[in-house]
Order: C-alpha cells, then structure tokens, then sequence
C-alpha cells in the first residue's frame, strides 16, 4: 500500500504567494532542490517546464499535478504548494489553482501511477480538500496527507 508520508517532507510544503503559472512552478521547482532527489536541477527544472508546455496540469477543483519521470531525479518525491489567492492556471475547469503537488521521480519507478492514484484519492475528497488549503501550518498539511 502507498503511503505518501514516504514521499512528502515539511521542508518541501510552502505556502506560497504567486503572479501566475510560471511563478508558482519556479517556486514549487526551488523548493525541490535537493541533492537527495534531483541529480541536476538545471535538467530537472526544464524537464517540469517542458511537461508543463506540452499540456496543463490544473486539473480541475483548484489543483494542479505537475509531474515527471525523468532520469535527473534520484529519488521519488513531493513538492506541496498552498496558494492561498490562487494562480490561474489553464486548468480544464477554468477555475484558479489553490493546491499544487509537485511529483517527481526517476524514469525506472514502479509506483508511479499508484502515487498518483492516492494522491487523486485525496484530492477527490473536498473536505479533505479544503481543510488542506486552510491549514495554517506545513505540519497540519503534512498530517492530513499522511493521515491519508
């Protein structure tokens, strides 16, 4: 079973206040900079940038997925963003992102696609939802995800 407390870390949960799109990604990609995951950020950073160009990743209900597998992260993990006032996006509904997961890991990972499958899950549940855009702290973050 995924739990994704094995992939989430408090230094990597950050409210953060955005211009647009770009912005927001630049911070949740600063965010990510860690030898311990990503090999080569300059790489790292291009490939979100590229897979972001290709097609939006707001999904809908205020949440953006941002993703990659790319042979310049080491290890798998998540970059969690609050956006309190909300970025445009592109989403499909058109509406502002809010919460923004950014999910790196290497090409080879074998629990790609479940991770992402939990991490829908979640987003899924409004409740669960808005309780994490209204956490006031990345600790209540870090607990309603690992709590998940």
């Amino acid at each position: 079973m995924i739990n994704l407390k094995d992939y989430i870390a408090r230094d990597r949960i950050a409210f953060v206040e955005a211009r647009d799109k770009q912005d927001a990604l630049a911070k949740l990609i600063s965010l990510s900079d860690d030898p311990r995951h990503v090999a080569d950020f300059d790489q790292f950073q291009n490939a979100v940038l590229d897979r972001e160009y290709i097609v939006t990743t707001g999904i809908g209900q205020n949440v953006a997925i941002p993703h990659i597998k790319s042979r310049w992260v080491k290890d798998f993990f998540i970059t969690v963003g609050v956006f309190r006032n909300g970025v445009e996006w592109q989403s499909l509904d058109e509406k502002p992102v809010h919460l923004a997961f950014l999910i790196a890991g290497p090409e080879e990972h074998e629990n790609y696609l479940r991770i992402l499958a939990k991490l829908t899950l979640i987003i899924r549940d409004k409740e669960k939802r808005k309780a994490i855009i209204g956490a006031q702290t990345a600790d209540q973050v870090f607990k309603l995800l690992e709590d998940s």
